[in-house]
């Protein structure tokens, strides 16, 4: 079979998944964004025994503008162009699109529809939910068409797919208000590349890169965006400014980290370290080094959006503070499992005090740590996942 693997965001596992797909005899081209700020996967490690394994580094013109509807849609659809025009070559049986802005998948699912390719739609995020927040800041009650075109564009997207891959149940009461059938929807959760993110030590060569291999080590990595608060990573920062032992380090790029950036000026936060986002290779360093992993997440975004740094988080076998709505999918995973707290995100004294007990408790971290990555050993095991992704892209072929 030949598959398309389109991921603008570029993750590691969709990556993980591409060569999997490349291991049990399929032909794969893997594209990406180079432009979009996000977490990469290690595309520097590729294997020679890869080679029906083609990928796709797509660059578009300029910064890509993640805020500015009128710009990015240009940038998106010289995306798609580009993304087309490889297609015409490869000529797939089947299009898996994930993480891809809506004018991205407008313009390759009518390709998809012209050419008779069946077109999946990988559903990461619901994005008309981030988009109403813009329109609601920046163009107040104006903004609402823009909204509504938006909302009709990506249900209509959804309901034109060959077959939907969702990532959490919880999409599937906005599914049935956009009248999407729930039996074109198949459920397969995010993963993390668990061979590619190991324990390792805290005294390991990217903390001393950094010197905070004799810190006790609060880390959050990942995205930034208008779904994640990070005035609440500033305030933990000062609320344990005077224990000199402690250093939060957030590793983003983009509008939250610029914030950030202006916050650790204003109130001379030395004890937060702010740095790009990291080459995959130094994943497993990275959270190595970490005594606490920290992730985010507002309420409004809870029951639309899965942090899929939180499934890496629990292969580093190191214990999770989050600040999200308790219903949330990763939410659960980390309280059913004990491996780290949950707090939520509108209650900031209790997500301090919850990384006070953590750093006050080394053994309750370890166990926390433990059974983060019992879990991930049980569960995220890409042979069993790629069984999944098979038996539809089976049944919509036939």
């Amino acid at each position: 079979m030949k598959i398309v693997v389109n991921d603008h965001s570029g993750h590691a596992f969709t990556l993980q998944l591409s060569k999997q797909f490349v291991q049990s005899g399929h032909e794969v081209l893997y594209a990406y964004s180079v432009s979009f700020q996000s977490p990469k996967g290690n595309f520097q490690d590729l294997s020679v025994s890869d080679t029906s394994l083609t990928v796709l580094p797509i660059t578009v013109k300029g910064k890509f503008e993640k805020y500015s509807i009128l710009k990015r849609r240009k940038q998106e659809i010289e995306y798609a162009t580009q993304l087309i025009a490889k297609l015409e070559t490869f000529q797939p049986d089947i299009v898996l699109s994930s993480t891809t802005p809506l004018f991205v998948q407008q313009h390759l699912q009518k390709y998809c529809i012209r050419k008779g390719i069946k077109f999946v739609f990988w559903c990461q995020d619901i994005y008309t939910i981030a988009i109403r927040q813009i329109a609601r800041q920046r163009l107040g009650l104006i903004g609402f068409p823009l909204w509504c075109y938006f909302k009709k564009l990506e249900s209509d997207l959804l309901r034109k797919s060959s077959h939907i891959i969702s990532i959490t149940p919880g999409f599937n009461d906005l599914f049935k208000k956009w009248k999407v059938p729930l039996g074109q929807v198949t459920c397969i959760p995010n993963w993390a590349p668990l061979p590619e993110i190991t324990p390792v030590s805290k005294n390991n060569d990217w903390a001393k890169r950094y010197q905070v291999a004799d810190k006790t080590c609060i880390v959050y990595s990942g995205t930034l965006g208008l779904k994640h608060n990070p005035s609440i990573l500033s305030a933990a920062a000062q609320y344990f400014r005077e224990h000199q032992e402690v250093i939060f380090i957030v590793i983003s790029e983009g509008l939250g980290a610029d914030f950030l950036q202006k916050e650790k000026e204003k109130h001379q936060l030395v004890n937060l370290m702010l740095l790009p986002f990291q080459e995959f290779g130094d994943m497993s360093q990275v959270l190595g080094t970490a005594d606490i992993l920290l992730a985010i997440l507002e309420n409004d975004a809870s029951a639309y959006s899965v942090p899929s740094k939180v499934l890496a988080y629990l292969c580093a076998e190191k214990p999770i503070v989050l600040a999200m709505p308790p219903d949330n999918l990763s939410a659960s995973i980390v309280k059913d499992n004990n491996a780290g707290y949950c707090i939520a995100p509108d209650n900031p004294k209790d997500f301090f005090r919850q990384i006070e007990n953590l750093i006050t408790d080394p053994v309750k971290r370890t166990e926390m740590g433990h059974n983060g990555r019992v879990y991930a050993e049980k569960n995220f095991d890409i042979v069993h996942i790629e069984k999944k992704f098979m038996q539809v892209f089976n049944t919509i072929m036939n």
